[in-house]
């Protein structure tokens, strides 16, 4: 029998297992404060969303809105986090995830998701409908990585 995943929105009552996942996944470096992960949690609430099963949080995605990018004008959401617990890595938990995301931003009116992954999640961000983004040269991104996007097929420009 599989245990039932369901996808809400992050609380500040979901800090401590928000930071504890954040830890197992991140060196102390690449880790998000509490501070930061709890304002993200005020600012961001409709898209910062966690899976849970019938006993604990499992994971997270943190999307944050973007407007006046440097392609568009219109509204983006940039995907700052994906966190899997280790223990329920392997499961579709970071897929589930995606496609809840991607239901915000339909639902929303997002033009695009965007982030940027390492080389060894390329082709698992391209299995999920992600594609490479041209970044126009006057544009100096932060970090290094792939800058990818995926479309809202159901945006519409407002006219």
């Amino acid at each position: 029998m599989k245990i039932p995943i369901t996808i809400r929105q992050a609380t500040l009552s979901d800090l401590k297992e928000i930071l504890e996942i954040e830890e197992t996944n991140f060196s102390s470096e690449e880790a998000v404060s509490r501070q930061s992960l709890e304002e993200c949690i005020r600012k961001s609430a409709g898209t910062f969303l966690v899976a849970r099963d019938e006993n604990q949080i499992v994971g997270y995605i943190l999307g944050t809105l973007v407007s006046g990018s440097y392609t568009q004008t219109s509204l983006n959401l940039e995907i700052k986090r994906v966190a899997i617990h280790p223990d329920h890595r392997g499961q579709g938990l970071g897929i589930l995830l995606l496609a809840s995301l991607k239901q915000v931003a339909v639902e929303g009116g997002v033009r695009c998701l965007r982030l940027t992954c390492p080389d060894d999640l390329l082709s698992y961000f391209e299995m999920n409908g992600f594609v490479e983004e041209e970044v126009p040269e006057n544009h100096y991104g932060s970090g290094s990585g792939w800058q990818l996007i995926w479309a809202n097929p159901f945006y519409q420009e407002e006219i």
